[in-house]
């Protein structure tokens, strides 16, 4: 199965380097040397093949011999560099948005970074929620989604929460610090510079996070087979996709749900005085004043004598 995968990555790494090949003419406004049609080249030629390399046991095995020359680290450093390419035109190329669309990302962006001043710990646990409550605050229809799954095969289950915006049917996805979502041990200078490219705070539709997650995935088992490493389940294709595209809940509440077990105490109706609360200590006042440690029945008869 690992060499049946490994050959389709050998396909995609050709037509990387077929599209890289190709005349080219300059484009000034990214900094790139490739062309806005060179890149789709390269997006199209990536996203319309696969190229899994990950074994069915999150192993990511060095192929045999007769696959391999002596350039191998060359080979997939090139093919690291040309998914940066990928990556940047994903995230740069705006020739395809509407202006109304990038207008409403922009601005999502921007009271997003608000958010972030305002609230501070981007860590604590209800973060994400303070980002939904500040975006609807703004006007926006955000919903804190809730996205959970069950253990099925070799994916451990998993939960996770992200924040979304429906303008005008259209519905955008809010990550901040993205790249912290793929961060690995040991990666390598190229997957690191991956990591880099991603903005601090991702505002998209869905079938662009798609495509970025799927570029990321697979750069990020490229990282690990050349680290020669385990694949951790929790950065396995699968799981990763689960966050974003699986079943989720959305809630617009600024608080979270109470557990019961942690209620506190009963807040009292209004309109109703509260009376003084009496104890009764019967037994422990008799006790007490008699000297002597006796039952309630026994005392009942004494008063009767």
């Amino acid at each position: 199965m690992s060499r049946i995968r490994a050959a389709r990555l050998n396909k995609i790494a050709v037509a990387f380097n077929e599209a890289a090949k190709a005349p080219r003419r300059l484009c000034n406004s990214s900094g790139s040397e490739h062309s806005p049609d060179d890149l789709s080249d390269l997006v199209n030629s990536f996203f319309e093949r696969d190229c899994e390399v990950e074994t069915d046991d999150g192993k990511i095995h060095q192929e045999e011999e007769e696959e391999q020359d002596d350039s191998d680290d060359g080979y997939w450093s090139d093919f690291e560099y040309k998914m940066k390419h990928v990556l940047q035109s994903l995230l740069s190329n705006k020739a395809h948005d509407e202006i109304e669309e990038e207008d409403v990302k922009q601005q999502i962006r921007t009271e997003a970074e608000l958010a972030c001043g305002v609230i501070g710990d981007m860590l604590s646990e209800d973060f994400k929620r303070q980002l939904m409550s500040h975006l609807r605050d703004k006007g926006f229809d955000a919903g804190l989604c809730k996205s959970r799954w069950e253990k099925l095969g070799s994916q451990i289950a998993g939960n996770y929460e992200y924040v979304d915006v429906n303008v005008n049917g259209s519905r955008y996805i809010v990550e901040v610090n993205l790249a912290g979502e793929f961060e690995i041990a040991r990666p390598t200078t190229s997957y690191a510079s991956l990591l880099e490219a991603l903005p601090p705070i991702f505002v998209g539709k869905l079938k662009e996070l798609k495509k970025i997650v799927k570029l990321m995935c697979k750069a990020m088992r490229v990282s690990i087979k050349n680290r020669d490493m385990h694949m951790p389940p929790w950065r396995r294709s699968g799981y990763m996709k689960s966050k974003w595209f699986g079943h989720y809940r959305r809630t617009l509440n600024e608080l979270p749900a109470r557990n019961p077990t942690h209620a506190g105490p009963a807040k009292r109706p209004v309109g109703f005085e509260a009376i003084p609360t009496i104890s009764f200590h019967c037994r422990d006042n008799f006790a007490s004043k008699a000297g002597l440690k006796v039952g309630y029945l026994a005392a009942a008869f004494n008063e009767t004598n």
